[in-house]
């Protein structure tokens, strides 16, 4: 009975150490699974780099050419931010993280990796796929137009709300709205601009009145449309500017103001990233340039007789013919006539610009001035200006047409 009490003690001595083996492995499993969660974030890694625009010495940060004021730049500021993300080996080292503006165009702060990385600051922003950095300018976050997703980790990602690019004062657009990036580490950060600005100063409106702004311009899928309000000052002038991603066509942008449409060019102009563009406008002229008006092609049949564009209707009337065709207005005969139509306000002037011939006009029409490439109307303001012909007669090689509002 000793020997059996014996053996029993040391068998229940021998199994304790496994036992506690189990429960010590099982606790350590907790451990493990506590710290892999934790860590979904990434592996921090300490930062500090050198940011510059163009090889300015890393104190400047947007240098823009300002269309008729010659050029600007505008320095880092306290709060300003440095996106820093990038992925390499077939994804196996993504990274991510945000830097703080220091001082001299420095960077710091913490970037989590998705693999621990034991090498160089510098072999980490070289490799193989690159680095790519954004400035987040101070208060970005105010503005909505940048934004990042999943901060704070390895897969955090740049956001961009080209619909929020509006601001009330040029400096701000420029400030917030340039996207300045690289996407090449080489010892620094060298930043320059995704956009231009577009500064609008539109007179004609109403003093002191608050108005709705809506600019729209192409982009795949789906254009962007641009919203916002201005206040007008004392003399019903609308300040505001955008930002604008480059190589797109003014020609193809719309804008309108209190709900007037807003003429931006009559011609093509690819507008290039890092320039700012001053845009003055009266709300109260709409002008349709050289490639609507190609576009008009109406005749005096009652189902094919009129053409409107920017709250302007042009109509065609007469039994011997009146057409507006290929940049051309003639009348077959006395009867002919072109009414102008506006709904959006009054119409005080007309001016038909021209660069070909004009026949059958030797007595000009009541209200109407034949001039060398304009044939012009002025008088008393009205919701309708008709254009009569007393016989055949043409206006040929037209331009544009100015319609002047109240």
């Amino acid at each position: 009975m000793k020997t059996k009490t014996i053996l029993k003690t040391l068998a229940v001595a021998l199994l304790m150490p496994a036992m506690l083996l189990t429960t010590a492995c099982s606790s350590d499993d907790n451990i493990i699974d506590s710290e892999k969660s934790a860590n979904t974030k990434g592996y921090a890694l300490p930062v500090t780099v050198n940011v510059t625009r163009q090889g300015d010495e890393g104190t400047t940060r947007a240098t823009y050419t300002d269309n008729g004021n010659g050029t600007g730049s505008l320095a880092f500021s306290a709060g300003d931010k440095l996106f820093v993300s990038g992925s390499y080996n077939d994804g196996n080292y993504t990274f991510a993280g945000m830097l703080d503006y220091v001082s001299d165009g420095k960077f710091s702060g913490t970037i989590m990796t998705q693999t621990e990385w034991t090498g160089t600051t510098e072999e980490l922003l070289s490799a193989d796929g690159g680095a790519n950095a954004t400035l987040l300018p101070a208060g970005y976050g105010e503005y909505g137009y940048l934004s990042i997703a999943d901060e704070g980790t390895y897969e955090a990602r740049l956001i961009e709300n080209p619909n929020k690019a509006f601001a009330t004062s040029k400096a701000t657009a420029v400030e917030q709205f340039s996207w300045e990036d690289d996407n090449e580490y080489s010892s620094s950060f060298e930043l320059t601009p995704v956009n231009a600005i577009l500064n609008f100063t539109i007179n004609g409106l109403d003093a002191s009145t608050e108005v709705d702004v809506s600019f729209s311009y192409p982009n795949y899928p789906d254009p962007i449309v641009i919203s916002g309000k201005v206040t007008t000052d004392g003399d019903g002038t609308a300040t505001f500017a955008i930002g604008i991603i480059y190589d797109n066509n003014l020609k193809d942008c719309t804008l309108t103001v209190g709900g007037l449409p807003i003429t931006l060019t009559s011609s093509s102009k690819m507008v290039e990233a890092g320039h700012i563009y001053n845009i003055s406008r009266n709300a109260k002229v709409v002008i349709w340039n050289s490639s609507k008006v190609a576009g008009i092609d109406i005749n005096e049949n009652s189902e094919d007789n009129s053409f409107e564009s920017d709250g302007i209707t042009v109509a065609a009337f007469g039994d011997s013919g009146a057409n507006f065709t290929d940049s051309k207005m003639s009348f077959g005969g006395s009867d002919g006539y072109f009414t102008f139509t506006s709904s959006v306000g009054n119409i005080k002037k007309i001016e038909i610009n021209y660069t070909g011939d004009v026949f059958g006009y030797e007595e000009e029409p009541v209200g109407w001035s034949l001039g060398v490439g304009t044939f012009t109307w002025e008088g008393d303001p009205a919701t309708s200006v008709t254009l009569p012909s007393s016989g055949y007669a043409s206006i040929e090689g037209i331009t544009s047409i100015v319609f002047t509002l109240e």
